[in-house]
């Protein structure tokens, strides 16, 4: 375990007790309606032209429990949002994308363009769906005292990096909104 990365080894360590809270939650492995609709305004709202939105239950892979496509108006056609649909399933290994990387961070992850950070300029997301933008925040179950999730907005175009600011209050409107959302959860379990 010495090639893992710190993200890593904190995800690995974390798994049992996060796949057992998800799996209670219900979130672990099935479409969630409420989080579907939060991850549509989220993209709606974002200001990022054709984002894609996930709320995202990360264990021994991630599982998009909430998940918006941008339809083919959004894209410019049907056949580029066909061929995006297809590209991005429900699950991603942990590998892919940036969202492993957001559940070990206690600050909101935004990157206006993704290959200006070399450590991300590489992820295979930026070949497989053609992502330049990320913003992502995590969710917390404060009970267990472990990062849960992640909601995130991605795009296929580069943002200005003075929308950097406007991004991370974005981020953390809608991450508190997301929150709610799970912590509503975890009460009802009580």
């Amino acid at each position: 375990m010495s090639d893992l990365t710190r993200t890593q080894r904190t995800l690995h360590a974390q798994t049992p007790h996060r796949m057992a809270r998800l799996h209670q939650l219900g979130l672990a492995d099935r479409p969630d309606e409420e989080f579907d609709r939060f991850t549509t305004a989220l993209a709606r709202d974002s200001g990022v032209p054709g984002a894609l939105a996930m709320a995202n239950a990360i264990s021994d892979r991630q599982f998009f429990t909430g998940m918006h496509l941008p339809s083919g108006d959004e894209l410019g056609s049907a056949a580029e949002a066909d061929a995006l649909a297809a590209a991005v399933g429900r699950v991603m290994p942990l590998e892919h994308g940036y969202c492993p990387e957001t559940l070990d961070r206690t600050k909101a992850l935004i990157l206006p363009d993704v290959c200006m950070k070399p450590d991300f300029a590489g992820n295979e997301v930026v070949d497989l769906v053609g992502i330049r933008t990320y913003m992502g925040i995590r969710l917390m179950d404060k009970e267990m005292g472990i990062a849960l999730m992640t909601i995130c907005v991605v795009g296929r175009d580069i943002r200005p990096m003075e929308d950097g600011r406007r991004m991370l209050d974005y981020m953390k409107e809608r991450g508190a909104q997301g929150q709610y959302l799970l912590d509503r959860r975890i009460d009802a379990l009580s």
